[in-house]
């Protein structure tokens, strides 16, 4: 029997959210957030800097691990962003398979 290594790791409460296009009583165009997921996940923070033309700029990357959801992969999720519990916001780069249809690893950036 294979060893499920991410069993009971799932324990930050978090939000899937995408910007949604609308348009106000006055006719204006806006945005507006809509919520695609709540769910729990693992949540592993990196921190790393890159120096640019002499710039030292600051990234503070953050890894968050949830149970699968077709409505993730292939790119649908790129544009989207996370809040977590805190109501901090990161900005999702990529979305990976971590255990095949059991677990995807979303790579994020904090958003400022």
């Amino acid at each position: 029997m294979k060893k499920q290594p991410l069993v009971n790791t799932l324990k930050e409460r978090i939000s899937i959210v995408k910007m949604v296009k609308t348009t106000s009583a006055t006719g204006s165009p806006t945005e507006t957030e809509q919520e695609v997921k709540s769910c729990r996940a693992s949540l592993t923070e990196n921190s790393g800097s890159e120096d640019e033309e002499g710039k030292v700029r600051s990234l503070f990357t953050t890894v968050f691990i949830i149970r699968y959801d077709d409505q993730f992969v292939k790119g649908k999720a790129n544009s989207w962003f996370v809040k977590d519990a805190d109501g901090l916001q990161y900005n999702i780069i990529s979305v990976i398979e971590k255990v095949r249809k059991k677990y995807l690893q979303i790579n994020t950036i904090r958003r400022e």
